[in-house]
């Protein structure tokens, strides 16, 4: 199971200023001439401030929520790292890039590019030997070692900055590209599809994403037949189907403890609050958080 974002948050705070400035800018410059176009140019700004149909507050709310799943806590958390004997090695980082399967060596190579000279460069042969072999083995890393690498790289805002880039290009855009093909426009739909992307991967196994989409569509149709929100709870039933029962039997067991990361959306869903508005209350695994 791929059971974290101060520096995150200020970056979209200031690109959603900045994207801000940029349209009251233009909408200034035109306005005494064309304020039809003026008032056009300023949208079109505004709506460059999201990023795969979320704004940048429902992006970061959605980042917090699976931070809470994955690490129970609002902050992202870089520099976790251990064996949660689910049988893909160790799960490490924001997202849970376990060594089993080839996640945390495309992280630990896209750092290796721009910072050579860094404490995990010496783990890639063993994480493409493991890969290749979808092993969840780690005596040869060793796992001690590899764990402790993992922390020290996790200071480097580079690494950051690699495991956010990781997570945009892995898991956020096919998901945001799945919702776009299923017409999905509330952030609550988008948000789901992103965690259920973290944490059952993109590819065309049984439990992957792809597949509960298909098989929610082959019991209500699509959205835009169904209606949003009744799709939505067919997917979160199939999701808690495919956790219980997933077909990869070493992922079972833990699994089947993460249920609650898919009725912790539920449970906003029943607030009606499908914009991930803020303050956003939330419990999930027995403990309350809020996030702003």
């Amino acid at each position: 199971m791929r059971v974290s974002r101060t520096r995150r948050l200020a970056a979209a705070t200031a690109a959603a200023a900045l994207v801000a400035g940029a349209a009251w800018a233009a909408t200034s410059a035109s306005a005494s001439t064309t304020p039809a176009r003026a008032t056009a140019a300023a949208v079109a700004a505004v709506q460059g401030a999201s990023a795969g149909g979320l704004t940048p507050d429902q992006h970061r709310r959605a980042d917090q929520l699976i931070s809470i799943f994955e690490n129970s806590t609002t902050e992202l958390q870089y520099g976790y790292a251990e064996n949660i004997n689910d049988g893909r090695g160790v799960t490490a980082g924001r997202a849970g890039f376990t060594t089993n399967d080839g996640d945390a060596l495309k992280v630990v190579r896209a750092y290796t590019a721009v910072s050579p000279d860094n404490p995990l460069a010496r783990f890639i042969p063993e994480l493409e030997r493991l890969a290749a072999a979808d092993s969840g083995d780690t005596s040869g890393l060793p796992e001690s070692d590899y764990v402790a690498a993992w922390k020290q790289a996790a200071q480097d805002a580079a690494f950051r900055q690699v495991q956010d880039d990781q997570v945009d290009q892995r898991y956020f855009t096919p998901a945001m590209n799945q919702a776009d093909q299923l017409g999905l426009t509330t952030a609550l739909a988008r948000a789901e599809l992103y965690d259920a992307s973290i944490q059952h991967g993109n590819g065309s196994e049984y439990d992957a994403l792809p597949a509960l989409i298909s098989r929610t569509n082959a019991k209500v149709g699509p959205p835009s037949g169904a209606g949003e929100s009744t799709w939505l709870n067919t997917f979160f039933d199939v999701r808690v189907d495919d956790l219980t029962n997933p077909a990869n039997s070493s992922t079972a067991a833990e699994w089947r403890k993460s249920v609650d990361r898919v009725e912790c959306l539920r449970r906003i869903a029943a607030t009606d609050n499908y914009n991930l508005d803020g303050p956003l209350g939330v419990t999930a695994f027995g403990s309350g958080y809020t996030i702003d």
